[in-house]
């Protein structure tokens, strides 16, 4: 059986309990993608993987493999994120971010865009500056454009119009559809989407133009320019965030207990 070590940088996205005193890790590193780590003692006091194998840790990882297990062997923190281990709302929705980066890397592929669009809405999410429902939206809405999951957001989808009345979100046609292709259709727009409910159905939500700009901007803009963008009104933000959030959770075709458990503390 084969070993062999690396040294990597990675975020630890899950860190699970395992017997008494171990940890399982899953972390996304910047070459090896997502991958599952044995983190031996590192829930004991005196164990110095006791601070870096932790949720939500950004550090630097000696790793031992032996077939396709491995273990860590040293680690050292490079960045904490205190503010995501300290707000009970935080948590669930940093470990929101973290499932949803689950799902959509892969283990042996690199991460390319998602690990620094991970860490930088960690470090948002820490600070004052921004609205934690508009950092969770532009996330979902990067994070899904970048994992392949692009919406069309230039033209209508259905007749390549690019100027319209108004336009509406084709969830599952992953894209936007202007008001007069939807005049047209028998498809009605709905008002409300279960979080849970997936499949392959009809899920057509009403954009304004200030929402289709910032929807626009968010799946464009360059990495450390994402959040410079504001929408005032409140009706429209609640529309960002819902279309954001529908987009991915349909597209994934899952919905996450972190999630749920965030809006009952967020609502």
């Amino acid at each position: 059986m084969a070993t062999y070590d690396i040294t990597t940088d990675a975020l630890v996205i899950r860190a699970v309990e395992q017997g008494e005193h171990d940890r399982l890790l899953t972390l996304l590193c910047p070459k090896e993608g997502r991958i599952t780590v044995i983190a031996k003692g590192a829930r004991s006091l005196r164990n110095k993987l006791m601070s870096p194998c932790r949720a939500f840790v950004w550090g630097n990882f000696e790793l031992h493999y032996k077939g396709d297990m491995a273990w860590v062997r040293d680690a050292s923190v490079i960045k904490t994120f205190p503010a995501l281990e300290k707000d009970i709302e935080l948590i669930y929705l940093a470990q929101y971010i973290s499932d949803v980066s689950c799902e959509l890397s892969g283990q042996g592929e690199p991460a390319g865009e998602l690990l620094p669009l991970v860490l930088n809405t960690f470090h948002a999410l820490c600070s004052d500056k921004y609205d934690r429902a508009l950092v969770k939206a532009a996330f979902e809405l990067r994070a899904a454009a970048i994992s392949g999951y692009l919406p069309e957001l230039g033209e209508c989808i259905r007749c390549e119009k690019q100027d319209s009345l108004a336009f509406y979100l084709d969830v599952m046609g992953g894209g936007i559809v202007c008001s007069e292709c939807i005049a047209s259709s028998p498809e009605l727009p709905e008002a409300e989407i279960p979080v849970d409910s997936f499949g392959m159905r009809s899920i057509i939500l009403p954009i304004s133009p200030t929402v289709l700009a910032a929807m626009r901007y968010v799946v464009s803009a360059p990495l450390k320019r994402l959040l410079s963008f504001g929408i005032s009104s409140e009706v429209d933000k609640k529309t960002f965030c819902r279309a954001a959030e529908t987009y991915v959770l349909n597209h994934l075709e899952r919905g996450f207990a972190s999630l749920r458990l965030y809006h009952e503390l967020s609502e």
